[in-house]
C-alpha cells in the first residue's frame, strides 16, 4: 500500500491539471528497467520453474532412451628420432615436423585404405552394427514391392547375376567402410607430435578392438609403404645401372679410340709429342750454346790473325799436340843453332841447315795453325747446321703440337663425358647398395604410445552434460515464456503500471479482504469487513483515499465524488459503498446515490430488500426525498437506491431535477458519493461526470485491460470530467509483493503488523 503523502502529492498535482509525476522513477529508469525485469521474472517464477522442470524431465527421459555409445582412444606418436643405419632419406624421406605433414598423417589415419584393411582383417562386414543389411527387417521392407518381386522371381544364377552380386558385395563393403570412417575421429594434440585416434561403438570391447586395429594397421601401412618404395627404387636403380654401365663403357671406349687415332698416347701423363718437343727444345738450347762458343773461338782467331797477333794464344792452338811437338823441335834447333853459332859463322852449312829446318818447322806450324783455324770454322759451321736442323725439327713439332691441341680439346671433352658417366654410375651403384640393405632395416615413422583400454562409462549420451544443458535451455525457455506472458499481460498491478499506462495518479490500492465469516455464518462482504475490522489494511486504505481526495484541492475540497470504471465487475460499487460507509463512520454526513439505472446494486451491498421507490421516482416527482432515502444502521450512512429503471438513463441523469438534487445534497451533506455505471458500455457516467467535483476511476487489480482503461479515461475527458486518480481494487497483497521494488505493496509484509485483521 502506498504512503499517504505520496497519494496526496499525486492527487494534488493531478487536480491542478499537470498530470502525474513519476519522480525518482523517471530519473532512475535504467535501474528500474533492470529491477522491473527481475520482478517480472520473479512474479512468473512458477511458470519458469514449471517449464524448466517439465522440459528437463522430457529431455532426460529421451536421453535415457538413447542407446549408449562407448569411445576408446589410442595415442600415436610421430617419431622424429630415427636410427640412421644407411642414408635411406636419400631414397625415401621421412615424415616432416611441420603442421601440414602432421595433418597429412591425420588424414591418412582416416583414409579409406586403412579403414578397409581393418574391415577385412576383423571381418566387420558380418557385424550388424556396421552392416545395415544384417539388421532385422523393418516394417518398410515388408511393404516394399521390390522385396516380394525378388522373392517371386528367384531362378538360376547367371553371369549377370554374379556380377550384380559382386557389385552388391562391394557396395556393402563400402557401406561398412563408411561406417567405420564415420565412427573414427583423429586429431592432433595441441602442437605436439601425438595424434589421438578414437573409435565409437555400441560395445566397449569392440571399440577397443577396432581402435587398436586402426592404429596397428596405420603403423603396418607405413612399413608397407616404405618397403614398396624401397623395392620400386631398387628395381628402377637396377635398370638404370645397366644403362649407365653401357654409357660408361661406350664413352671410355670412344676416348681411347680418339687418343690412338690422333697419337695422343702419353707416358706419365705427358704425350709423346710433348716429350719430343721438350727434348728438342733442350737440344736446341745446347746446340745454340755450342754454336755461340764455336763462333766466338773462330771470331777470336780471325781477329788475332787480322791484327797480327800471336795465334798461339788461341786455346785450341795451345792445346794442339802437333804444334807443341813442332815448337819443341823448333826450340831444340834453336838451341843447336845457338851452340853452332858460337862455333861457326852464319854461313856455316850446319847453321844454314838448322835455319832451313827451322823455317820448315815454322811452315808446318803455320799449316797446323791454319788447319786448326779451319777446324774451328768447320766446327762453327757444323754447330750452325745443327742449330738449324734442331730449329727446323722444333718448328715441325710445334705445328704438330697445334694440331694435337685441337684434338686434345675433343679428347678432354670425351674424357669429361666418360668421367661424368662414371661418377653417375658410381653414385647410382652406391644408392642401389644402400636401398638393397635398407629393405631388411625398415622401421616405421610412428609408434603406438598408448593402446586403447576398455571405457568405463558411455561417451554418449553424457547424461550429466545433457542434464545441465537441458536445465539451462529449459530455464531459458521458461524465462522466454515468462517474458512472453508478461508481454501479453494487459492488466495493471503496481503504481508504476497505473501511472505509466493511464497517465493518472494512483490514489490508493484496496486490498482484497480475507475470507472471514460474519455473525450470520456467511462470508463477510468488504463493506461489512470494514465495520468489523476498523483497524484493518482495507479500512486504512479507505481512509487514505479520503485524505488524498480531500487534499486534491485544499482550497475547495471536493464534495460530490463520482465512482466509475471502464467495465463491469471491477469493484466500483464495493469501493463506493465501502468509501461512503468509512466516511460516515468517521462522523461525516454522507449521502450515497445509486446512479446505475441499468443494474442497480447499492441496496444489495447493504443487504436490503429491493425498494419500491427510488431515484427515478424522486426525479419524476412521484415521491419525496424522505420517501426514497434509506439509512445504513451500521454507519448512519444515508443512501438513495434505485427501485425501477428508465428508458433513457442519460437524459434522466442530465436533467435539471438531477442537478437540483445534487445541489441540495451538496448543501446538506459533507460528502455526496455517486455510484454510476461503467464508462465504456453506456454513456451514463460520462454525462454524470459533469455534475461531480471529482471522478474516482476504479481499476481492478490484474484484471482490467489497459486498453479498456485508457478508452474509459478518454471518454471521460471528452466530457470534461475532472479525474482525481485511479483506485486499484481487489488487490492480492501477497502476489503484489512480487511485482516490483518501489511499489507500496512490496513493503506490505513489513508494515502489515500495523493492521489488525
Amino acid at each position: 500500500m502506498n504512503a499517504l503523502h505520496r497519494n496526496h502529492e499525486s492527487s494534488a498535482i493531478t487536480a491542478e491539471g499537470y498530470g502525474p509525476i513519476h519522480g525518482a522513477e523517471d530519473q532512475g529508469s535504467a535501474e528500474f528497467d533492470l529491477l522491473g525485469l527481475y520482478w517480472a521474472l520473479r512474479k512468473r517464477l512458477g511458470v519458469i520453474l514449471g517449464v524448466t522442470v517439465c522440459l528437463t524431465l522430457l529431455v532426460m527421459i529421451g536421453v535415457y532412451q538413447v542407446t549408449p555409445l562407448y569411445t576408446a582412444e589410442t595415442l600415436i606418436l610421430l617419431d622424429q628420432q630415427k636410427t640412421q643405419v644407411v642414408d635411406v632419406e636419400a631414397v625415401m624421406s621421412g615424415i616432416g615436423g611441420d603442421s601440414p605433414s602432421i595433418d597429412s598423417q591425420v588424414e591418412i589415419l582416416r583414409s579409406r585404405s586403412i579403414a578397409r584393411h581393418v574391415v577385412e582383417n576383423l571381418n566387420l562386414i558380418s557385424d550388424a552394427e556396421f552392416n545395415s543389411t544384417l539388421k532385422p527387417a523393418s516394417v518398410m521392407q515388408w511393404i516394399d514391392p521390390r522385396y516380394w518381386l525378388s522373392q517371386i522371381t528367384g531362378g538360376p544364377v547367371t553371369t549377370s547375376d554374379r556380377e550384380s552380386e559382386l557389385r552388391k558385395q562391394e557396395a556393402i563393403l563400402n557401406q561398412v567402410v563408411n561406417a567405420i570412417i564415420a565412427r573414427t575421429k583423429v586429431s592432433r594434440r595441441g602442437l605436439t607430435y601425438v595424434m589421438s585416434l578414437t573409435f565409437t561403438s555400441l560395445e566397449p570391447d569392440k571399440a577397443v578392438r577396432i581402435a587398436n586395429a586402426l592404429a596397428d594397421t596405420y603403423v603396418v601401412d607405413q612399413l608397407d609403404a616404405k618397403f614398396n618404395a624401397t623395392q620400386k627404387a631398387n628395381e628402377w636403380l637396377s635398370s638404370r645401372l645397366a644403362t649407365l654401365r653401357t654409357q660408361v663403357e661406350d664413352s671410355e671406349r670412344a676416348a681411347e679410340i680418339f687418343r690412338t687415332q690422333n697419337g695422343l698416347e702419353s707416358a706419365g701423363g705427358i704425350t709423346i709429342n710433348d716429350q719430343q718437343l721438350s727434348e728438342l727444345n733442350a737440344q736446341l738450347i745446347l746446340a745454340r750454346t755450342n754454336l755461340a762458343e764455336k763462333q766466338a773461338k773462330y771470331s777470336r782467331a780471325r781477329q788475332i790473325l787480322s791484327t797480327g797477333g800471336s795465334i798461339e794464344s788461341v786455346a785450341d792452338v795451345l792445346q794442339s799436340g802437333t804444334i807443341s811437338a813442332l815448337r819443341g823441335q823448333e826450340a831444340e834447333l834453336a838451341r843447336q843453332q845457338a851452340d853452332l853459332s858460337s862455333k861457326y859463322g852464319p854461313r856455316h852449312p850446319a847453321i844454314l841447315n838448322i835455319d832451313a829446318q827451322r823455317r820448315d818447322i815454322q811452315r808446318q806450324i803455320g799449316r797446323e795453325v791454319q788447319r786448326i783455324i779451319g777446324s774451328i770454322q768447320n766446327e762453327a759451321s757444323i754447330a750452325q747446321s745443327r742449330v738449324d736442323s734442331l730449329q727446323s725439327s722444333l718448328n715441325e713439332l710445334k705445328g704438330t703440337s697445334n694440331a694435337n691441341n685441337q684434338a686434345f680439346i675433343q679428347m678432354r671433352e670425351l674424357e669429361r663425358e666418360a668421367e661424368a658417366n662414371k661418377t653417375v654410375y658410381e653414385s647410382f651403384l652406391n644408392r642401389f647398395k644402400e636401398t638393397s640393405q635398407q629393405g631388411d632395416l625398415q622401421t616405421p615413422d610412428s609408434r603406438v604410445i598408448s593402446v586403447a583400454t576398455r571405457p568405463g562409462a558411455p561417451s554418449y549420451p553424457r547424461k550429466g552434460l545433457f542434464g545441465m544443458v537441458a536445465l539451462v535451455i529449459s530455464a531459458m525457455v521458461g524465462i522466454g515464456v515468462a517474458l512472453l506472458l508478461e508481454r501479453l499481460d494487459n492488466g495493471m498491478r503496481t503504481t508504476r503500471d497505473v501511472e505509466e499506462a493511464l497517465g493518472l495518479a494512483h490514489l490508493v490500492s484496496l486490498p482484497q479482504v480475507p475470507d472471514e465469516k460474519g455473525p450470520d455464518g456467511k462470508k463477510m462482504s468488504p463493506q461489512n469487513y470494514l465495520l468489523a475490522k476498523p483497524l484493518s489494511a482495507y479500512s486504512e486504505s479507505l481512509r487514505s483515499l479520503r485524505s488524498a481526495l480531500a487534499l486534491s484541492n485544499v482550497d475547495n475540497p471536493p464534495r460530490v465524488l463520482l465512482f466509475t470504471s471502464a467495465l463491469p465487475n471491477e469493484g466500483k460499487t464495493t469501493t463506493s459503498v465501502s468509501f461512503a460507509r468509512a466516511a460516515a463512520q468517521s462522523g461525516l454526513r454522507v449521502l450515497l446515490i445509486d446512479c446505475d439505472l441499468r443494474h442497480p446494486s447499492v441496496h444489495k451491498a447493504f443487504g436490503a430488500i429491493s425498494p419500491k421507490l427510488g431515484l427515478v421516482e424522486f426525479l419524476a416527482g412521484s415521491a419525496s426525498l424522505e420517501e426514497v432515502l434509506a439509512i445504513d444502521e451500521a454507519s448512519a450512512l444515508r443512501y438513495l437506491p434505485i427501485a425501477s429503471g428508465s428508458a433513457n438513463p442519460p437524459d434522466v441523469l442530465a436533467s435539471n431535477h438531477m442537478q437540483r438534487l445534487l445541489a441540495d445534497a451538496r448543501a446538506t451533506y459533507d460528502l455526496v458519493i455517486l455510484d454510476s455505471a461503467p464508462v465504456l458500455p453506456v454513456s451514463d457516467s460520462r454525462v454524470l461526470s459533469r455534475r461531480a467535483d471529482k471522478t474516482v476511476y476504479v481499476v481492478r487489480w490484474a484484471e482490467t485491460p489497459k486498453d479498456a482503461a485508457k478508452s474509459g479515461i478518454k471518454e471521460l475527458r471528452n466530457y470534461g470530467a475532472d479525474i482525481a486518480g485511479v483506485v486499484l481494487s481487489i488487490v492480492d497483497t501477497t502476489k503484489q509483493s512480487k511485482y516490483g521494488y518501489g511499489d507500496g505493496g512490496y513493503y506490505y509484509r513489513r508494515y502489515s503488523r500495523y493492521y489488525v485483521n
